[in-house]
Order: structure tokens, then C-alpha cells, then sequence
């Protein structure tokens, strides 16, 4: 009994409804304090998920430059097309005009976080289309607050369609490829046009 229960604790669902509990009690937060508290709560309740399933990291070379080449392919016309629209969009969401906090938060917090608990838990049990809506849903849940709300669901629509990309090299070649994945389409479409801004403004 004591077993049944302590699985039930650890259900993908449970904890993404924890995680929305989470995301709804702390809109009254500051921007950054409350996005700290968001991929916080995303890496601990992954951790409790994998301290009771094994996880399938597939961690190679290969799998990982396929993952980072399919991110590069799409993100590399978005960023020559939309640079400003992008760096607009970004510095909003994050609340920074800082390129080097953007780099540490996308790169090294959003990105790998996102990625574990979207497609390391829920899509491992509940697919990829399952995970790429869930994966909109807290998109709209984290960012929506900051945004007008057209923008916001512009952001989660988005979302819903890199989730899919996401899910797709999850399911293709692991999820080390899913990370990379999402860190290098982070860096090219979140960083990079505040970097490129960054230097445009001390080369002139």
C-alpha cells in the first residue's frame, strides 16, 4: 500500500499539477523570483520522478550533434528574418536586457530544465503530443503574466510546435539530443539577437 502510494506521488500528471499549483500561487512574485521559483520546482520534481524510474539519457555524439544541427536549421532563418521581434520578445519574458543573464538562463537553467521534466517525464509516459501541449500549457503559465495576452498565446503556440520538434528528437535520439536541442534554438532565437544588438551598439 505504503509502495501504490508513493508511485502515485511521483505520477506525471500529479506533479505537473503541482507544478501549476506552484505557478499560480506565485504570479504576485517579481518577474525573476518567481521565474527562479518555476524551474526550481520543475528540477526537483523531476528529480522525484527519476528517483523512482531509470532514466534514458543516450548520451552520445552523434545523437547530440543531430539534435543541435535540427535546432540550427530551424532557428538560424527565424533569427536572420526576425532579429528585433526576437530580442523584444525575450528581454520581456526574462525581464533583463542582459546578455549574459539571458545566456545563463536559457542556456544553462530553462533550457536543460524544460527539457528533463517535459520530455524526460511526461513524454517517457505520456508521448510526445501529451507533452508538447503540457509543454505550451507552462509556457503560457510562466510567461503570460508579463505579456499581453495575445503575445502569450502566440508564445505558447509557438511552444506547442518546438515541443513537437523537441519530442520528435526525444523520441529519435534520446533525450541528451532533446536538451541540446532546446539549448542551441534558446541560444540563436533568445541570446543571440541581444548579442548581436550588444555588438552592433559597440561597433558603431
Amino acid at each position: 500500500m505504503t509502495r501504490r502510494r508513493s508511485a502515485a506521488l511521483t505520477e506525471p500528471l500529479l506533479l505537473f499539477y503541482v507544478f501549476v499549483g506552484v505557478g499560480l500561487g506565485t504570479v504576485a512574485l517579481p518577474q525573476d523570483t518567481r521565474l527562479a521559483v518555476l524551474w526550481t520546482t520543475l528540477a526537483l520534481l523531476t528529480l522525484l520522478r527519476w528517483s523512482r524510474e531509470e532514466v534514458k539519457m543516450d548520451l552520445t555524439a552523434p545523437a547530440v550533434g543531430r539534435g543541435a544541427l535540427l535546432a540550427g536549421v530551424i532557428s538560424l532563418p527565424l533569427l536572420a528574418l526576425l532579429p528585433r521581434q526576437l530580442q523584444i520578445f525575450t528581454e520581456r519574458l526574462y525581464g533583463t536586457q542582459q546578455v549574459v543573464f539571458l545566456f545563463y538562463q536559457v542556456c544553462f537553467v530553462s533550457a536543460p530544465v524544460e527539457e528533463a521534466f517535459f520530455r524526460g517525464v511526461i513524454l517517457e509516459d505520456r508521448g510526445s503530443s501529451m507533452a508538447a501541449g503540457l509543454y505550451a500549457a507552462a509556457v503560457l503559465l510562466i510567461f503570460a503574466p508579463h505579456v499581453p495576452i495575445p503575445v502569450a498565446l502566440l508564445i505558447a503556440f509557438a511552444a506547442a510546435l518546438m515541443g513537437l520538434v523537441y519530442g520528435y528528437v526525444c523520441e529519435h535520439y534520446g533525450l541528451a539530443a532533446a536538451i541540446a536541442c532546446h539549448v542551441v534554438s534558446g541560444l540563436m532565437l533568445q541570446v543571440m539577437p541581444s548579442l548581436i544588438d550588444v555588438l552592433h551598439t559597440l561597433l558603431i
